[in-house]
């Protein structure tokens, strides 16, 4: 069967609420990394659902934390995790096979891929097949500190086996000042009046011009009481530094945008937790306040909507 005709006997089945809780893993034969079957429920304009097979331990690690908490580490999106996806639309058309890497656009898979996902989906919808009867089969190696897991081996068999849960190395952060930019600043005049309102984010529909198009992120500061809009810049990610360098060199950016403003401001207001945790290490050389907020409506009219 190809990854279509898979596609559509799976959506065949029905099964969408029963399994989005779910997560199993898939190890086919020759792959260094497990793969880890997880679903979304899309808004059914187009979207009816997603499933996404996750490509390694840290990117599902990733994909849990982020679920659990939105703020954590450097992922604002599913889009930016490493992974296969097959997307299932609500009009009749046939699932959509797509391959994401963090920071660049979706894009067909290669032949390869393609064969390497026609293997897992296979296998996906059996282990759904398996759920009408056995609610419980994902969690069968739970008492082991296990995931459920369908393994690959000689002649193509697959068989039930226990993956044992990895450990995930600790969330770091490292964010680092030109010593130039932090001693000029530090002599600047305190504007105690002053507020900034600033985000950090990605823009979905803005990609840069290449073979392969990287996703666009955007800095954006506007004046609090004004709402003029003080610096944006757009930025895509480094294949060395990847995300983290994105969101690392933010708060650099806002400390030479001081600089340059000749002041410190007051205030500087953020909508995510994420910013707030960047942002962070600049209080502690510089004396503005930090303050989150639900809503900041003048600096949502300078994003590309």
């Amino acid at each position: 069967m190809t990854v279509a005709e898979i596609g559509r006997s799976i959506d065949g089945l029905d099964l969408w609420q029963t399994v989005m809780p779910y997560h199993w893993a898939l190890k086919p034969r020759g792959t260094a990394l497990p793969y880890f079957c997880a679903f979304l429920k899309g808004d059914n304009s187009p979207v009816k659902a997603r499933i996404l097979l996750l490509e390694g331990w840290q990117t599902f690690h990733e994909f849990i934390k982020v679920r659990m908490d939105r703020n954590f580490g450097f992922i604002s999106s599913p889009m930016e995790l490493a992974h296969f996806e097959l997307v299932f639309c609500a009009t009749p058309e046939a699932p959509q096979l797509l391959r994401y890497d963090a920071g660049y656009m979706p894009c067909a898979p290669s032949a390869a891929g393609e064969e390497l996902c026609r293997r897992m989906l296979w296998e996906v919808l059996g282990v759904m097949m398996r759920l009408e009867g056995d609610a419980e089969l994902p969690f069968r190696y739970a008492a082991e500190k296990a995931l459920f897991a369908r393994i690959e081996g000689e002649g193509g068999v697959w068989r039930d086996a226990p993956l044992a849960i990895q450990d995930t190395p600790p969330h770091v952060e490292r964010i680092s000042f030109a010593k130039s930019d932090l001693a000029v600043a530090k002599d600047l005049p305190f504007a105690a009046g002053e507020a900034l309102e600033m985000d950090f984010r990605l823009i979905p529909g803005l990609v840069t011009r290449e073979k392969r198009p990287r996703c666009a992120y955007m800095l954006s500061v506007v004046d609090a009481k004004t709402g003029e809009l003080v610096l944006q810049e757009k930025a895509s990610v480094d294949a060395e530094s990847g995300l983290r360098g994105l969101w690392e060199t933010v708060p650099s950016r806002v400390l030479k945008l001081i600089v340059s403003r000749g002041r410190i401001p007051g205030e500087i207001r953020l909508l995510s937790g994420r910013m707030f945790r960047m942002m962070r290490a600049l209080c502690m050389h510089l004396p503005f306040k930090l303050s989150l907020h639900d809503a900041l409506p003048s600096l949502e009219k300078v994003f590309p909507q």
